[in-house]
């Protein structure tokens, strides 16, 4: 019985620092921003939205936001979606917008997923231009896992780059963050 205890223990911890399975408390929290990422300037991206929009990062000049690396396939993304979108409304009014990433996922089927999950922020399929641009701030240049999330203050710098799942309440301290940064001049 001992063994078995410790088995499980040990599987739990491991799966837990992979990202298989979710943080059991909400102050495991954001880790602080690494000091090769903060005060960095966010990569310069372009994305086609899935409503055939055109979305460029200079059209966010000013305005604070965070692009999240996503797929619909992935657990912890999915279990993430909610508290984005509901942060998503309530900051929207302080200029603040998620910028989603669908990451190798499927174009047929995430315009249905989307809208299940009620997400109203600019939504885009991934590219191998924007993995390299994003690429950069993760060890070996790739991006190897997701959800990953990429904070942006107000004057186009990164605050934070967040790999694994968040919550709400984590979300929304990185938004406040954000959302206070002053524009550049």
């Amino acid at each position: 019985m001992k063994s078995i205890k410790k088995l499980f223990a040990t599987s739990f911890v491991a799966l837990s620092m992979i990202g298989a399975l979710p943080a059991t408390s909400a102050s495991a929290a954001v880790p602080p921003a690494s000091a090769t990422v903060a005060g960095k300037v966010a990569p310069a991206f372009r994305i086609k939205t899935l409503d055939g929009k055109e979305l460029k990062s200079s059209q966010l000049a000013g305005r604070p936001y965070i692009v999240n690396f996503f797929a619909s396939w992935c657990p912890p993304c999915r279990e993430e979606l909610p508290g984005m979108v509901a942060l998503q409304k309530k900051y929207a009014n302080k200029g603040f917008t998620f910028v989603g990433i669908a990451f190798r996922d499927r174009p047929a089927t995430l315009p249905d997923f989307l809208w299940e999950m009620g997400v109203d922020y600019p939504v885009g399929l991934t590219t191998p231009e924007l993995e390299a641009a994003f690429g950069k701030f993760q060890p070996g240049g790739k991006i190897r896992a997701i959800p990953l999330s990429f904070v942006v203050g107000r004057d186009g710098k990164l605050l934070n780059v967040v790999s694994g799942a968040l919550t709400k309440e984590d979300f929304e301290s990185l938004i406040i963050k954000a959302v206070n940064t002053r524009a550049a001049k």
